[in-house]
């Protein structure tokens, strides 16, 4: 089976702790209006992927690769319960509720931080 070619179109590092862990992102085109997405977690060197999809597309006010288009996406990957409906989270893996549980507020506002336009952003995810 091929492997389709993916540009990625951002690559992000967020720290939100003076030490470990820290994040990447990425944001990545796949040639649809549908854009792919990839939140690591690095630990000791070792890197984890989190979330990783296909399903983001940003407003059309914005750039595809733009910094509200990066915190948009990352505002639907910090969610944590209460934020919004339980369903929400139905299909998350262990990692990914720890995620919420230990660092998702944290990584939130080291976005809102790096990217302090991100309440102005409309965007949608399947």
């Amino acid at each position: 089976m091929a492997k389709t070619k993916e540009d990625i179109l951002r690559m992000v590092r967020l720290r939100p702790y003076r030490g470990e862990p820290y994040f990447t992102f990425e944001l990545i085109y796949h040639g649809s209006d549908w854009l792919g997405y990839r939140l690591k977690q690095w630990e000791c060197g070792k890197g984890t992927v989190l979330f990783e999809g296909r399903d983001f597309r940003c407003s059309p006010l914005h750039a595809i690769d733009s910094d509200e288009s990066v915190a948009a996406c990352l505002g639907f990957l910090t969610l944590r319960p209460g934020d919004t409906d339980r369903e929400y989270f139905e299909n998350y893996t262990p990692a990914q509720l720890e995620l919420c549980a230990q660092h998702a507020e944290s990584l939130a506002l080291e976005a809102e931080r790096r990217f302090p336009e991100r309440s102005n952003c409309a965007c949608l995810r399947a």
